[in-house]
């Protein structure tokens, strides 16, 4: 058994760009490798914010955000619309409260967490979503399962401050200070590695494979229309580059191999900022005899 815990923040392009890997790690070792988050907090307040990599600061920043997110989206290949910043520009000043909400789901339960998590993600990155608003981050704990309102009460009484304070310290405590970090750990051995930045899904092969001593048993992705409706299924919703990663090919051919799926009529596609988001498409049978409508996919 291995663990990956990701260092991380909802707001984190570069985290976004992690999502295709992580779940395809879950499709090749499923059980035998745990995926779990620290919650980093990326910007404290954007008024005093300043990255010298990506010249990001001062009154600007929603500019450069936004071309910085354009830049990453390119390379990392998850979808974005960079349009948020500029809707946001006047109300935002800190990913923390965002990292706060999450910790508020962990208290729920930490399954759902995790789900919870990557709605922030998908709804920063390319809905438009104001996650840094309780009222957002509360109607997203409602799409995933969780109880808004005592996710609104754990958050106004300081109790998931409290829990997002400690993975903060944690993080600073380890010399954490840029998002995504993976620590990468052998759950019966205890040997770590830590792991800075964005890899590409070959690097953590390898890495697990070496980190468990060839321990692991890999399940073999095929290129298949029933891998990918598979995988839809499992996940609920997908990127076109998470496809991409899962069967290994260029981010095009998975876009048409997508395409051509939805085209019989078993998948559709959201437009999501730059690119689309999949789902299976559900299926309704009615019997007029009865006068029942039946659900399926």
């Amino acid at each position: 058994m291995v663990e990956i815990i990701e260092y991380t923040d909802p707001y984190c392009t570069w985290c976004w760009g992690s999502e295709p890997i992580l779940r395809k790690v879950k499709e090749v070792y499923g059980v035998q490798a745990e995926i779990s988050y620290k919650m980093g907090g990326l910007v404290r307040d954007i008024r005093d914010f300043y990255d010298p990599v990506n010249e990001i600061g001062g009154e600007g920043w929603y500019e450069q955000v936004a071309a910085h997110w354009e830049d990453a989206s390119r390379r990392h290949g998850m979808p974005v619309d960079s349009r948020v910043f500029y809707e946001i520009k006047d109300s935002f000043t800190s990913t923390y409260p965002a990292n706060i909400a999450v910790k508020a789901a962990e208290f729920q339960d930490r399954e759902l967490a995790k789900r919870y998590l990557r709605r922030l993600r998908e709804g920063a990155a390319a809905e438009r979503k104001h996650i840094h608003r309780l009222e957002v981050q509360a109607e997203v704990a409602e799409e995933v399962g969780l109880d808004a309102n005592q996710m609104v009460e754990d958050i106004r009484s300081g109790r998931a401050e409290e829990a997002f304070l400690k993975d903060l310290t944690e993080c600073r405590s380890m010399g954490i200070t840029g998002f995504p970090t993976f620590l990468v750990k052998n759950l019966e051995t205890g040997r770590t590695h830590l792991v800075y930045g964005y890899r590409r899904y070959s690097y953590f092969e390898g890495l697990l494979d070496e980190i468990a001593g060839d321990s692991l048993v890999k399940r073999r992705i095929e290129r298949s229309e029933d891998e990918v409706l598979g995988f839809i299924r499992r996940w609920g919703k997908v990127a076109t580059q998470e496809v991409a990663t899962l069967l290994d090919i260029p981010k095009h051919q998975a876009l048409e191999m997508l395409k051509y799926v939805s085209d019989k009529g078993l998948i559709y596609g959201d437009k999501a900022g730059n690119d689309y988001f999949w789902r299976l498409k559900t299926a309704i049978a009615c019997d007029p005899e009865m006068g029942i409508c039946r659900v399926g996919i």
